[in-house]
């Protein structure tokens, strides 16, 4: 029996609930046990089910409102202050968890500090559980908190040059900044098993090679790969710290154009982070169905190997989350990839790609460009806040950055239509190229207001733009937005 009867962690804290929506609370407790929950002037209760997690749903309350939380079960009452606003869940793998402390500005914005009403919570980074479990168990008991001066380095970079362009745009609405993340982690990772083998293309890339690395091993099989691994770990460690200590006037990716990139991933156990459908169940079935005014899915690098399959993955992984958290239609700003050299050829060039199809294809999604970003070498960039300062903005405005809206042809000549843009400008970087005779040539193109007009194509049956895992894009929408890469099959135009 859980210690707690009607343990509720994501609304401890001064949590901040979404306004304007129907909102659900939710927790754990004993089977069978009566839990009676009120919210403000609404009130409601629930018999737990024999899976311990309960939750009841509320009618929508006013932005600002400031309330009480309380809940009931047996001789337990828990009463928690909360108030109303917007509330944002930030999602993916290392550069959306990136901290504020390692940013390059992190310094000068710690001292112009002057956020007033965000809020934050951190999922706690529970990597395995022998069973699962939905309390916490062990590990630091979670709660939201303000924040600070003091705990700014702990948090987001891209989350919070976000949200504070949103809190000064908004400064009387509160803002809750939920982060859900781990880095080095595949989008397989993210969802659940079911959805994984119900297609037998990521059962194969995914699931599969996880068996095959872990069964029939033993425990000092396992010990020993990561004996090995660790050792080839330090070795490589070692040899950056004494390159840094000799060339301190260097960047982070020039020392690593030398000495390489850090050994990943570490061998497979039956316990890792890694392994596929893992945190699915130990941190988002944690964290659903919290209530939430729109999601940032940042991720993809992780899945480079299998660029192909991304776009299966990516729509599986919205799919799911918008049922897990009870919200169908809920917004998702998906961020682009950024500039990365060191990948298989054009790997990551194949994730946008399959990032813009998705965010064609799947409702109110909504595309967040950031291919004028990045370092070729790191694949860490440093300097978050043109990323954090776009997602803001695209919030604010509920937009999305400019891609391929329609292609037409007549006779030689090829029309690419991009939105949202009213008019693009050309910087002067990567030209269109269209594939003839087997090689990839420039092609001449013109820009008429959203419109990029390709002449001369002849036999060209293949056009691309800006389709390397580490581009120049020349074309930029009025706002500064650039044009997302992309690769059309032209023989399929009228």
């Amino acid at each position: 029996m859980l210690k707690h009867p009607i343990l509720a962690p994501l609304f401890c804290g001064g949590a901040i609930l979404q306004a304007a929506k129907p909102v659900t609370i939710f927790g754990w407790g004993p089977s069978g046990a009566l839990v009676h929950v009120s919210l403000g002037n609404q009130a409601h209760e629930t018999v737990i089910p024999a899976s311990g997690k309960w939750q009841v749903g509320f009618d929508a309350f006013p932005y600002r409102l400031k309330t009480q939380l309380t809940m009931q079960s047996g001789d337990t009452q828990v009463t928690e202050d909360v108030q109303f606003g917007d509330v944002y869940l930030l999602a993916g793998q290392s550069n959306i968890e990136y901290k504020m402390r390692d940013d390059a500005e992190f310094k000068e914005e710690q001292a112009n500090f002057s956020a007033q009403n965000i809020r934050v919570y951190y999922t706690p980074q529970v990597e395995y559980e022998k069973e699962l479990t939905f309390g916490w168990g062990d590990v630091v008991k979670p709660a939201w908190a303000p924040l600070t001066k003091q705990n700014l380095g702990d948090v987001s970079a891209v989350g919070y040059y976000a949200l504070n362009k949103i809190a000064h745009t908004t400064p009387d609405i509160p803002i809750g900044m939920l982060q859900c993340y781990k880095g080095g982690t595949s989008a397989s990772s993210w969802i659940s098993e079911a959805a994984l083998v119900a297609d037998d293309a990521l059962a194969k890339a995914y699931i599969d090679p996880y068996h095959r690395a872990i069964d029939g091993k033993t425990q000092a099989d396992f010990d020993q790969a990561d004996q090995a691994y660790n050792t080839v770990l330090d070795a490589y460690n070692t040899k950056k710290a004494a390159y840094i200590q000799a060339h301190p006037e260097l960047s982070l990716e020039a020392v690593k154009a030398h000495v390489g990139h850090t050994p990943w991933p570490p061998p497979m156990r039956p316990e890792s982070y890694l392994r596929p459908n893992g945190l699915f169940h130990t941190m988002v079935e944690k964290t659903a169905p919290y209530t939430v005014k729109a999601m940032v899915w940042y991720q993809g690098e992780n899945d480079a190997d299998h660029a192909a399959l991304y776009e299966k993955l990516l729509t599986r992984l919205i799919i799911q989350w918008r049922s897990t958290f009870q919200q169908s239609s809920l917004p998702v700003y998906l961020v682009q990839l950024p500039q990365y050299q060191d990948e298989p050829h054009h790997a990551w060039a194949m994730i946008r790609q399959a990032q813009v199809t998705v965010s064609r294809q799947l409702e109110d999604i909504h595309l967040v460009s950031l291919v004028d970003t990045g370092e070729h070498h790191n694949i860490h960039p440093v300097h978050k806040r043109t990323a954090g300062s776009r997602l803001g903005s695209l919030i604010l405005s509920q937009g999305r950055t400019p891609s391929v809206a329609a292609v037409s042809r007549a006779g030689d000549k090829i029309t690419v239509t991009i939105d949202p843009a009213t008019r693009l400008e050309d910087r002067g970087g990567a030209p269109v190229e269209g594939l003839l005779d087997g090689k990839w040539v420039p092609l001449q193109s013109t820009l008429h207001g959203n419109r990029l007009v390709i002449t001369d194509t002849g036999h060209v049956r293949k056009i691309r733009y800006a389709y390397r895992n580490a581009p120049t894009p020349a074309y930029f929408n009025e706002d500064g937005y650039p044009l997302s890469p992309f690769l059309l099959n032209i023989s399929e135009v009228e």
